[in-house]
């Protein structure tokens, strides 16, 4: 079963998204500064461990280089010095890793997300009404969904959306983009 692009995009943005808080700490001096770091690497470890993404080991290292800076031989070693210096020196390489791997699969969700936009509107010129109050959301959008699979002249677009994404990531995307006035 595919591994859902949908969703692993939505959360590499996330992690993203909440780095400049991180670099915040730093620059604010919080003491907290380098547990937020920890905790960020851990959850970017999580997201792509659970994807099978290679890059899961570089983020392992990050994380290694981080604790390993407790540790020194030298009598006036400042552990807690050390660790601050190796994770700010370690900020942009992290993130930068992120970003490189949420790149290919945003430009693939942002592909397919113009597809389904195309797919949607050619369904709704050449549909019946498929939506009416009392149906749930969920289920508008899958009667769409099964129109649009059905039709031979739309087929082709689900058949192109089918082999770059899961079908769940294919709902999601219509969910997002869909109108329910377009159909009503």
């Amino acid at each position: 079963m595919k591994k859902s692009q949908f969703i692993l995009v939505s959360q590499l943005k996330e992690q993203l998204l909440s780095f400049p808080d991180i670099v915040s700490a730093l620059e604010k001096k919080d003491p907290f500064f380098i547990e937020k770091m920890l905790l960020w690497l851990k959850s970017v470890e999580d997201i792509l461990s659970a994807n099978s993404i290679s890059e899961v080991s570089e983020i392992a290292g990050f994380r290694s280089k981080i604790l390993a800076g407790k540790i020194s031989d030298e009598r006036s070693f400042n552990a807690k010095k050390n660790q601050l210096k190796i994770t700010a020196n370690l900020l942009y390489e992290a993130q930068n890793c992120v970003l490189n791997v949420l790149l290919p699969h945003e430009g693939k969700m942002n592909e397919c997300r113009e597809i389904t936009k195309q797919v949607l509107t050619l369904a709704a010129q050449t549909s019946t009404q498929l939506y009416s109050p009392e149906l749930q959301f969920e289920d508008f959008v899958q009667k769409v969904w099964w129109f649009i699979l059905s039709d031979n002249d739309l087929k082709m677009g689900a058949v192109k959306l089918k082999s770059m994404l899961s079908e769940m990531d294919i709902i999601m995307l219509m969910a997002d983009e869909i109108e329910r006035k377009d159909f009503s």
